[in-house]
């Protein structure tokens, strides 16, 4: 709101003097004015547009991925970042389970961050009770992120980390109650139209939560996929026999400007390549990036909608 105001209240004044004060500089430079006029009462536009309606636009992206084994198509919807409690409420989450519904899918992944947890507030994991109507249909997946632990900032990192209450035990609670298998550095054998993979939910990276030791149980020869909320853990070390990585955490920068990319980093370690899309770690190991349906920081997002990713494994 305050860029608005900075933006539309010195248009409206020049603009003003243009018409009413003969002895003002933009009186007599009207042409000069109408330029500086213009050029502000544009950026108020920007400035609305990605604070009132982008972060309401829904974009459905579709990946088609190839895994060993799989022979009947299996359809996946993936959403992340809803950080329910500070801008996005019981409403949007509605939205986007609508949404999630109209895509028809066979299984239902949620990426962490579900709820902000800037200051601990119980009715923000309340608020999330529209995606029992995803658990009575579909089975429904979830794990932490790092807004669960109450962890805003790469603690190896950032020396201003802000450490909150933690949610995490409570997020849990709530959404198991809803019927939503909840993956904390678990190993699930999953079968989807009788078809089988493992699915593995990791703990939050940044707060020092995830262990892949879990993977070692693994004792049949069907694919493997991994829910982990950030994907800058692929700079450390990692399992590379898991064939497809599910993340979030990034928002896709929230803000991204042509030619320059995303504007929110969320670190120093992930590159900007890194903050969306579909990416080719080895031959055998992909990562999914989406961009997030929520919003963090600041209510923005410009060329960059909230997503949810429909994976069609084939």
């Amino acid at each position: 709101m305050l860029g608005i105001w900075i933006t539309a209240a010195p248009a409206v004044i020049l603009f003003y003097h243009t018409k009413k004060d003969e002895k003002s500089f933009e009186y007599r430079h009207k042409k000069i004015s109408y330029v500086i006029i213009s050029l502000l009462l544009f950026f108020t536009t920007v400035l609305l547009y990605g604070s009132f309606i982008e972060p309401h636009l829904i974009r459905i992206s579709h990946y088609d991925i190839e895994l060993p084994k799989i022979v009947k198509p299996i359809r996946i919807a993936f959403v992340s970042d809803f950080q329910i409690g500070t801008y996005n409420h019981n409403d949007w989450v509605e939205t986007v389970v609508k949404k999630i519904k109209e895509q028809q899918p066979d299984i239902v992944f949620l990426g962490g961050d579900n709820v902000d947890n800037i200051l601990y507030n119980e009715t923000e994991a309340q608020e999330l009770k529209p995606l029992q109507k995803l658990a009575q249909e579909y089975p429904v997946y979830a794990i932490n992120g790092n807004h669960e632990y109450g962890v805003g900032r790469d603690p190896k990192n950032s020396p201003d980390t802000y450490q909150g209450a933690d949610m995490s035990i409570y997020a849990q609670h709530i959404l198991e109650n809803m019927g939503i298998h909840y993956l904390v550095n678990d190993l699930e054998k999953v079968t989807v139209n009788k078809q089988s993979f493992y699915l593995f939910g990791g703990g939050s990276y940044w707060a020092g939560k995830l262990d892949f030791s879990v993977l070692e149980n693994r004792n049949e020869q069907i694919p493997t996929l991994a829910l982990i909320h950030n994907p800058s853990f692929i700079f450390e070390q990692y399992p590379t026999d898991v064939n497809l990585y599910l993340s979030g955490h990034t928002h896709g920068g929230q803000i991204r400007l042509p030619f320059i990319g995303p504007i929110g980093r969320v670190d120093n370690i992930l590159p900007k390549d890194y903050y969306k899309g579909l990416h080719t770690l080895s031959s055998k190991t992909k990562l999914l990036v989406t961009v997030g349906i929520g919003e963090s920081g600041t209510r923005a997002r410009l060329w960059n909608p909230p997503e949810i990713s429909i994976i069609t494994l084939r």
